[in-house]
């Protein structure tokens, strides 16, 4: 601690230390002491400021990789303490996937999933045409099932970004069911669709799963090239 840190309020004081946390020109030490600092405090503007070096890259990335992992040892230890600093911080960051992991070590997978449908319903409400969060969330989403992802993942398919309709497409084929063959149907007969890729991946799943269709002529009109429509599926030409 500096001299005149002792002089510092403590808003000013985890101001500085977040500054030290996230400088990219600081040495590790540094860093590292900061983030020690952070979590050693009861409060949570504390922890807050503690999250955010998730939110920052270091061009060598093992270092990054191991300052992270300081940053998780610490903030698991807080325990419950961090618990609503993180769910702000899943609210507000731009990299998902480490406080995701700590969220799950902490509240388990499946308040974890969640969660995770809490941010994407703030994500789709933005307006910020800032896709990549999105994309994030969703690509988590693939690995877990649960009755509501057809429905949280429905209206992605609908997004302005590529990469998130295609994610939203993966959400619903990775569920155990068929529930969201007639959403992804309309989405395979989109005259608007754009994505040659998401095209050539529903039709192969449609092709694959032998799935009916219930507007055949609607499907054959924008299939990408290399699959028609017999009867009432999907084949290959």
């Amino acid at each position: 601690m500096g001299i005149f840190d002792m002089f510092l309020s403590e808003d000013r004081r985890i101001a500085k230390e977040q500054r030290t946390l996230t400088n990219r020109d600081k040495q590790t030490e540094d860093r590292e002491n900061a983030a020690r600092w952070l979590a050693s405090q009861d409060a949570p503007k504390a922890y807050v400021a503690l999250l955010t070096r998730f939110d920052m890259n270091l061009e060598n990335q093992l270092k990054d990789k191991g300052e992270k992992e300081v940053v998780y040892g610490l903030a698991v230890g807080l325990g419950e303490r961090v618990m609503r600093p993180l769910e702000r911080h899943l609210r507000r960051c731009r990299q998902i996937a480490t406080p995701l992991r700590l969220y799950v070590d902490l509240v388990g997978q499946d308040k974890a999933v969640e969660k995770v449908f809490e941010i994407l319903e703030i994500e789709r409400e933005k307006d910020d045409f800032k896709p990549d969060k999105k994309v994030d969330l969703l690509v988590w989403l693939v690995d877990h099932k649960h009755d509501r992802c057809i429905e949280v993942a429905t209206p992605f398919l609908q997004d302005f970004d590529e990469n998130v309709r295609y994610a939203a497409a993966e959400v619903m084929l990775a569920q155990s069911d068929d529930g969201a063959r007639p959403i992804l149907e309309k989405a395979l007969a989109n005259p608007d669709e754009e994505s040659n890729r998401l095209k050539v991946r529903l039709s192969e799943v449609f092709k694959q799963r032998s799935w009916p269709l219930d507007d055949a002529d609607a499907v054959a009109a924008n299939l990408p090239t290399g699959m028609a429509v017999r009867s009432d599926r999907v084949v290959s030409a």
